[in-house]
């Protein structure tokens, strides 16, 4: 009796241990420290694509031409040159470095009526009664392709609107469409037109041209990976070649460029989405 005693405390006794000895165990398993999950490096997280349109205020410029008799060549000076109104658009991409600093790179085409005009004090015609001068008016078109790289502050993050500023330089390719002069006869007593006296037309040129722009406006968050982005923009492009000699100058012996203008500025409200790559 004895003897089965002794052996029921050892069973119990090794029982005991052995539980303990599995909590242990246990124990160790939940608590021991977990490693942390296999996160993939993102590439290129602040990726991002852009497209704005805008609207091109008319604005105004000067320029030069020159005339040819046959013998040898003048310079003379435009009243002006007016870009009227219009729109145009543009596609990029870019890169958001952190909260406060992006650039990206964009793509730009334009297109403008361009009209101008010019007052010479000389008769439009050796008929023309003493007194009498010439004005002119030109009608062509314009339109540019231009490549811009842009980089932009941004201010901080206020109820998902975010204010920026910014800059770009670049190039422009500016062509002209054919440009058509119409010259009358102004009366030097009444100062009224006295009819047409003379009407050319002139083959445009193309030049590629210096570009700047500084921009300032704000983005809204639409989502987490879209904003819609409204804003100014001043750009101003550098002076170049506008059109050629007319064919009775050219026949005559006129050569080059006849017309340049003197550079010309605008100013845009831009409207557009850039949408954030992740």
């Amino acid at each position: 009796m004895r003897r089965a005693s002794r052996l029921l405390s050892s069973l119990t006794f090794a029982a005991l241990m052995s539980g303990s000895a599995l909590a242990a165990d246990l124990d160790n398993i939940i608590n021991a420290p977990q490693e942390d999950p296999y996160v993939p490096v993102e590439v290129g997280t602040g990726w991002y694509i852009r497209g704005d349109i805008s609207y091109d205020f008319a604005t105004t410029s000067a320029g030069t031409y020159r005339t040819y008799d046959a013998v040898t060549y003048s310079t003379n000076a435009y009243d002006n040159f007016d870009y009227l109104a219009g729109g145009d658009w543009s596609v990029g991409g870019g890169y958001q470095f952190n909260s406060f600093l992006r650039g990206d790179v964009t793509i730009g085409n334009w297109h403008r009526q361009v009209e101008g005009t010019d007052t010479d004090p000389n008769p439009c015609t050796p008929a023309a009664p003493a007194g009498d001068t010439c004005r002119s008016e030109d009608t062509t078109k314009a339109s540019g392709w231009e490549s811009m790289v842009n980089g932009y502050a941004d201010l901080g993050t206020f109820v998902g609107v975010t204010p920026y500023l910014g800059a770009g330089l670049g190039i422009v390719n500016v062509s002209y469409g054919d440009l058509t002069n119409t010259a009358y006869c102004v009366d030097g007593v009444t100062g009224l037109d006295a009819g047409v006296c003379g009407l050319s037309v002139h083959p445009g040129e193309s030049s590629w041209r210096f570009a700047w722009a500084v921009m300032a406006g704000a983005s809204y968050d639409l989502t987490r990976n879209l904003k819609f982005d409204l804003g100014y923009r001043y750009s101003h492009v550098a002076g170049g070649a506008m059109f050629g000699f007319d064919a009775a100058s050219a026949a005559a012996g006129a050569t080059g460029v006849q017309g340049t203008d003197d550079g010309f500025s605008t100013h845009q409200v831009k409207a557009g989405l850039r949408y954030a790559i992740w």
